[in-house]
């Protein structure tokens, strides 16, 4: 097990991206895994019909039999009808891992019973609250000023709600933007984020991360790694 990184120090940490990023993502075996080379990782959070929270990244998914929407059943459905079944974990078996956590919110409705829920586990300190819907960041703010709540960027619509968003603790910035606006502007576009007090998540959608994350890393405070065993070996 590797030394925990506290979340407040100026290491570059890595968060594994769902854990590990493949067929078992968002799972307790991607979660495990990941943990075994990062210093925590990040999920996705959603409610289900029976007000279970779950960890699941989109709000629907796609059986033998159909579509089904996740908060329109309940926990014990989608246990019987997601591909995945019982790998799908509900957040308080998370919450009870090692490590840092970065929760990405889907919806405002998750925001009361999860706040809740972190604050029964006392994990408060080792959690950033993030999403890429303003709307629930904003509520996130207000329902909890003190917790550390962090942006997603992703497209320019995005960096229009940076300077809205008072109190925010971090952005969470994709490395593919270095495709739209090139790497010495996104450089210069870290390094202007982190002079404003902001701190910077690096995160992946079609880089080539073993690439790009090791020549921005000096410019980030974490780094959410899509495969943290490969990338731990680089760092």
């Amino acid at each position: 097990m590797i030394n925990r990184t506290k979340m407040n120090n100026e290491n570059t940490i890595i968060l594994g991206h769902r854990g590990m990023k493949g067929p078992l993502e968002n799972t307790l075996p991607a979660f495990m895994r990941a943990l075994r080379y990062a210093d925590g990782i990040e999920f996705d959070v959603r409610i289900t019909g029976d007000r279970k929270l779950i960890v699941h990244h989109d709000g629907t998914f796609i059986s033998d039999d159909g579509q089904y929407t996740i908060m329109k059943m309940s926990l014990s459905e989608i246990r019987r009808k997601h591909p995945l079944g019982p790998l799908i974990p509900e957040v308080s078996k998370v919450l009870e891992l090692p490590g840092i956590f970065n929760a990405d919110v889907k919806e405002t409705s998750v925001i009361e019973p999860l706040l809740g829920l972190v604050e029964r586990k006392k994990a408060m300190d080792r959690v950033v609250f993030s999403s890429d819907n303003p709307d629930v960041v904003r509520v996130l703010l207000k329902e909890c000023p003190d917790c550390r709540v962090g942006l997603s960027i992703v497209g320019y619509s995005s960096v229009a709600w940076i300077p809205r968003l008072k109190g925010i603790y971090s952005l969470h910035v994709p490395i593919d933007a270095i495709s739209y606006i090139g790497e010495v502007l996104f450089r210069v576009l870290l390094q202007t984020l982190r002079k404003r007090g902001l701190r910077v998540y690096l995160w992946n959608y079609h880089m080539d991360e073993l690439f790009w994350v090791p020549r921005m890393a000096h410019l980030v405070n974490a780094v959410i790694s899509d495969d943290p065993s490969r990338l731990r070996k680089i760092f």
